[in-house]
């Protein structure tokens, strides 16, 4: 992760969770943890980042290991998957209205509108609760996620190419009978959701819970 974000550990839920994971193999590792705590500010806050990150990624391998693809999963993935389609589609609308709001303009004389960039970004909401989790863990996976690599900053000074394209990844194997995944892949965003372990701790259980919603368009206008 490319985040270094502290937060005092909740120690009870650390200790709960590792005492079912991988058997147990890891039981003692909360004690050992509060025991090599540094007193330095910002070594402590370094070495909480290590332990929310190690916790993230042992909580994501236990639950992608018992996740189950069933059609209810699948739609909701769908359904996330036609948001981020529909935002980008929203973007294109806004870069080619704004061009012919700005051509107009320079049209009429208004040369201190020529040279302008309009740059959007899909980002998550204020709301990033998950439904039946601890708010300590939603609030852990929204820091430490990498938002700047799920949702590259797209330009009116770019070409716009592989953020649009459709990305066929692991998953889709067991959605074969979904038509419309099958024709179109997956959206970048979903992609990295789910598959991206430099990007996102969340488990395919999170991103199931996540609400369309959950996502909007930002913008940014420059002169």
């Amino acid at each position: 992760m490319t985040t270094d974000l502290s937060r005092a550990p909740r120690w009870d839920i650390l200790r709960n969770f590792y005492r079912d994971f991988d058997n147990g193999r890891k039981r003692g590792c909360v004690e050992k943890w509060k025991k090599e705590m540094p007193q330095s500010r910002f070594e402590q806050e370094l070495f909480e980042t290590k332990i929310h990150t190690e916790f993230l990624r042992d909580r994501q391998k236990m639950l992608n290991k018992h996740f189950r693809w069933t059609y209810a999963n699948m739609k909701k993935l769908i359904a996330l998957d036609q948001r981020f389609r529909e935002l980008h589609r929203s973007i294109a609308r806004t870069f080619e209205a704004t061009k012919k709001d700005i051509a107009a303009l320079s049209a009429q004389n208004h040369k201190w509108y020529r040279e302008y960039e309009l740059e959007a970004e899909i980002c998550p909401a204020n709301d990033w609760d998950i439904p039946g989790e601890h708010e300590y863990i939603s609030d852990l996976l929204f820091w430490y996620a990498n938002w700047e690599s799920i949702n590259i900053c797209l330009s009116t000074n770019e070409e716009q190419h592989e953020r649009h394209k459709a990305y066929n990844v692991p998953a889709w194997k067991e959605m074969q009978l979904i038509d419309r995944f099958v024709n179109s892949g997956v959206t970048w965003e979903l992609d990295a959701l789910l598959y991206d372990s430099d990007a996102s701790l969340y488990a395919f259980k999170d991103i199931v819970h996540m609400r369309p919603e959950q996502f909007e368009v930002r913008y940014k206008l420059s002169f």
